[in-house]
């Protein structure tokens, strides 16, 4: 049965057993799952030895998985959504392992990355949205959430799942990747992460048109002075956002900023 949450529960033996061996947990390892849904993920978990803290919001999945996991020692459960949880609760540091619902995927992993408390993370998004994160400069999915992600940990993709690897099928794709969280956020000292954000966001703001014209209608200052920023940087004034590296937004940050 559906539960109330936008879950689709993961069935699929092969790409449970994949995630697992991504997140490469050790007895002893500390392991947040976000979402357990019916335990599929959680029962390998356990079986690894780790110290898991399960996160789950919906009610009606509380019962089974308190019947189903509670007599382990090594096992936790929070009756909690993940986007207004204390994370102070957490343990730390922490490897995350979750299959996160379609409709609250993006904001769950934008928590996360703000979120200093882990080290690794396996995640099985909406296949577009790790589409997003995985692009290059110049590809259609790349934008905001690709250089968000770029900014706090390097990421690789671990495996694909359809719809048949769910109960009940979804009308999308999965994808696993994997996140390695850097010690330091890739932004110089002197540049602040909001200002970063305020430009990027500037950029993309009207897709269609130049980078610069975009950045100086949403900024609010004048076409001339956004194109000497990005001739400053040594980039076309025509050159649109998506075509611009991480690299790129932080000069571009250091002139329009």
């Amino acid at each position: 049965m559906r539960a109330r949450y936008d879950q689709h529960f993961l069935i699929d033996d092969g790409v449970a057993d994949a995630i697992l061996a991504a997140a490469g947990i050790k007895p002893g390892d500390t392991v947040i799952e976000i979402g357990p849904g019916a335990g599929v993920l959680t029962r390998r978990i356990l079986a690894r030895g780790a110290a898991l803290t399960a996160v789950e919001v919906d009610p009606k999945l509380i019962p089974g998985l308190e019947r189903r996991f509670t007599d382990a020692e090594n096992f936790s459960l929070l009756h909690a959504d993940f986007l207004k949880l204390d994370l102070a609760r957490l343990p730390r540091p922490a490897v995350v392992v979750s299959n996160l619902p379609y409709s609250v995927g993006t904001p769950i992993l934008q928590r996360l990355l703000d979120w200093p408390g882990w080290e690794l993370a396996v995640l099985m998004l909406q296949r577009e949205v790790v589409d997003r994160v995985l692009s290059s400069p110049g590809s259609r999915a790349y934008g905001p959430l690709t250089l968000s992600v770029a900014l706090k940990a390097e990421v690789e993709p671990v495996c694909e799942a359809g719809p048949e690897c769910f109960q009940p099928p979804p009308k999308v794709s999965s994808s696993v990747m994997r996140l390695h969280r850097f010690a330091k956020i890739r932004l110089p000292d002197k540049v602040k992460e909001a200002d970063f954000f305020r430009v990027v966001k500037a950029a993309f703001g009207q897709r269609r048109k130049m980078a610069a014209k975009s950045a100086a209608s949403v900024l609010g200052i004048d076409r001339a002075a956004a194109d000497a920023a990005f001739l400053a940087c040594g980039l076309d004034p025509k050159a649109r956002a998506e075509t611009l590296s991480l690299d790129d937004f932080i000069a571009l940050t250091r002139k329009l900023a």
